[in-house]
């Protein structure tokens, strides 16, 4: 359906007493100064139909004409659309009259003689019937709704919106997308056949990805809490296996001296005393035994070192006089190297130069000096037509000989001199070495001394070694101490003295034994929480697993959801031909980035809202009017103001009603 306005008439209305405005079919263009009325036509036509002006407002005070600022008393305001009505059909035109009065109420009070302003009402009409207020809207309303008016006859309206109704409207107008649409990749496919057996829409899915994943993260958040509780209540890591053995070792000890106690109140305490003596006895020698090992081994290491060093001495003297001896015999070899080929070059070269000289002079004889000018069998001269051909001939030869004894006259000179060059090499490297040949003989005197000195060093024997070391001699001496008090174990022994020390030692086994027991006892609570932070670590790799693979569908949510506005993107584009919409942005919250909904309109990728000149603006909102035209299936007036901001307006299929700034003083209609 497609409306447009023919006439409008204005009785008392803002800033006319009465004007009457006549429309064409296409393009009318109002133009004046400002304050001359270009904006109460616009005001007056959204009044007429809907009680309000272009700012939404429906004060009736703001539509009563004024002077000097004030509302003029008692007057009638009016205004009178109109309409052609073009059905879609094809079928008749139709003429609407369309009118909204407002009627000023005046009473008079009683005891006074002016009438007091009571109350405003409003009157409708159509084609000249009164309608009742509820009848006047249906009936606008089936023509057009005050939405769908505003949306498509005012270039601003649609972009002054909140971006989500913007994007709502949008989203509607193209319709839904097919999941199959969307799903182009195997991955996009399981999800679609996912969200069509649970029911679930995109967003719903993604949100609880989303809540799973955060609960997957505030458990993985809390297992270092929980390790860290556990490495707390953890013993000390010790060595129970060797405190097992230790454990043992000192209980067979305690053993040991509570069977002495018993021997010694039994009466043999001297018994008791000798295999004390005789064991510490045997456990000195094992101790030396280790030492006479320990220090046997350690002299053959160095005697194995000794011979290394001596060996390595000997081969380096042995490799210097071996470099000694090659470069003696190189030396002379190199000067009769370089003699000879001075000889043997200059020996070629006198040659060359011999036969050089020898045939030069066949190259300074001329054709007639030749005996090639005379038949060789008769003797005659050749005919003249022959001479020129033996003539040519004989030049040519002659010049192919200069040409041959100057490349080997040439050839000897380079072989002389490429043979001086090499006798030159050969005398330098005779040179360095005679120089390298000086320096070998120092070495052979260092490397001789050197070989000697290490010849002459002699090692310490094991007995020389055992009689330096404090230890082993101490061990000798504490050994002959013990064998001396073998000896006298009769004379001097002392049951109460012997008792006393070996009860002392059964009260330190039992106090160790006791600490050894202890240490033992921790090793099930350190098995036991070894065994909860293992059962942690595992809890924590199967909570990564889970959160890799929510992680992997959410990203596949993502690319569904991705590919979604993509395509809204694009079929919503297609639907305008200036205007472009973004209808999704990116965001990073810190994280890995992410695209949400939204709603942008760009001309020439630059934002409506930032950068965009009045003439975009106001164009980009006419290609907007035009694609709701085409989407409600209706077109009405499109009120363009400050149309003088714009050189090149858009083109539209409805009426455009234009509103230029000019210097005109009055209204000028066209």
């Amino acid at each position: 359906m497609n409306i447009r306005i023919t006439r409008l008439e204005l009785t008392n209305f803002k800033c006319f007493r009465h004007k009457e405005i006549t429309f064409e079919s296409d393009i009318t263009t109002v133009r004046g100064r400002n304050g001359v009325g270009k904006t109460t036509i616009a005001d007056a036509i959204l009044f007429c139909l809907f009680g309000k002006n272009t700012a939404g407002q429906s004060d009736l005070e703001l539509f009563k004409t004024r002077e000097n600022g004030k509302v003029i008393p008692n007057k009638d305001h009016s205004v009178e659309i109109e309409l052609h009505v073009y059905p879609n059909d094809g079928s008749d035109v139709r003429c609407i009259n369309l009118k909204r009065s407002i009627k000023e109420v005046w009473v008079k009070k009683r005891g006074s003689e002016e009438s007091v302003f009571k109350n405003n009402t409003v009157e409708y009409f159509v084609g000249g019937e009164a309608y009742t207020q509820a009848d006047f809207k249906k009936y606008i309303d089936s023509l057009v709704s005050e939405d769908i008016f505003r949306a498509i006859t005012n270039p601003q309206y649609f972009l002054t919106l909140k971006w989500q109704m913007q994007r709502e409207f949008l989203a509607k107008m193209v319709g839904s997308i097919e999941p199959e649409v969307i799903a182009n990749t195997d991955a996009l496919v399981d999800l679609v056949r996912q969200l069509d057996n649970s029911n679930d829409d995109i967003i719903s899915y993604r949100k609880h990805l989303s809540y799973q994943i955060k609960q997957i993260k505030e458990k993985l958040d809390k297992i270092p809490v929980r390790l860290e509780e556990q490495n707390k209540a953890m013993p000390e890591l010790l060595d129970w296996d060797a405190l097992q053995v230790q454990y043992t070792d000192v209980s067979r000890q305690s053993e040991e001296v509570s069977a002495k106690i018993i021997s010694i109140k039994t009466g043999n305490g001297g018994d008791v005393l000798r295999d004390e003596i005789r064991k510490e006895i045997h456990s000195i020698r094992t101790d030396m035994e280790k030492i006479e090992t320990e220090q046997r081994k350690l002299l053959r290491l160095r005697q194995d070192e000794h011979d290394r060093t001596i060996q390595a001495a000997r081969q380096k003297f042995n490799s210097l006089l071996n470099t000694q001896r090659d470069l003696e015999g190189s030396i002379p070899s190199l000067e009769s190297m370089a003699k000879r080929c001075r000889e043997t070059a200059g020996e070629t070269f006198k040659k060359e130069q011999a036969y050089v000289r020898l045939h030069w002079p066949e190259t300074q004889i001329d054709f007639r000096q030749s005996d090639d000018t005379r038949c060789p069998v008769c003797g005659q001269p050749f005919p003249p037509e022959m001479m020129e051909e033996k003539e040519a001939l004989f030049n040519q030869n002659r010049a192919r000989l200069k040409q041959e004894l100057t490349d080997r006259a040439n050839a000897a000179k380079k072989t002389l001199a490429d043979a001086e060059e090499e006798a030159k090499k050969c005398e330098q490297r005779k040179a360095d070495y005679e120089t390298q040949l000086a320096d070998i003989k120092k070495q052979i005197n260092a490397a001789f001394s050197e070989k000697q000195r290490l010849e002459k060093i002699v090692l310490p024997t094991i007995d020389q070694i055992l009689a330096d070391n404090p230890d082993y001699q101490r061990l000798i001496a504490s050994k002959e101490e013990q064998e001396k008090k073998l000896e006298s174990v009769a004379l001097t022994h002392d049951d109460n003295e012997q008792l006393s020390s070996l009860e002392a030692q059964k009260v330190q086994y039992t106090a160790l034994l006791a600490q050894l027991n202890t240490q033992l006892s921790t090793k099930s609570q350190y098995d036991r929480i070894q065994q909860l932070i293992a059962d942690i670590h595992k809890e924590q790799k199967d909570l990564v697993a889970q959160l890799s693979e929510l992680e992997r569908k959410e990203d596949i949510a993502c690319q569904y959801q991705d590919r979604q506005n993509t395509i809204l993107e694009e079929r919503v584009n297609k639907k305008f031909s200036l205007v472009k919409w973004k209808m999704f942005r990116t965001i990073n919250n810190g994280g890995d980035s992410f695209d949400e909904p939204y709603c942008e309109c760009l001309v020439d990728g630059i934002p409506y809202g930032g950068g965009l000149n009045q003439a975009s603006r106001l164009n980009a909102g006419l290609d907007i009017c035009e694609t709701l035209c085409k989407h409600y299936n209706i077109s009405a007036p499109i009120l363009i103001d400050n149309a003088e901001s714009v050189n090149n307006i858009l083109e539209t299929t409805g009426q455009q009603i234009r509103l230029y700034v000019s210097e005109y003083d009055h209204l000028t209609i066209v």
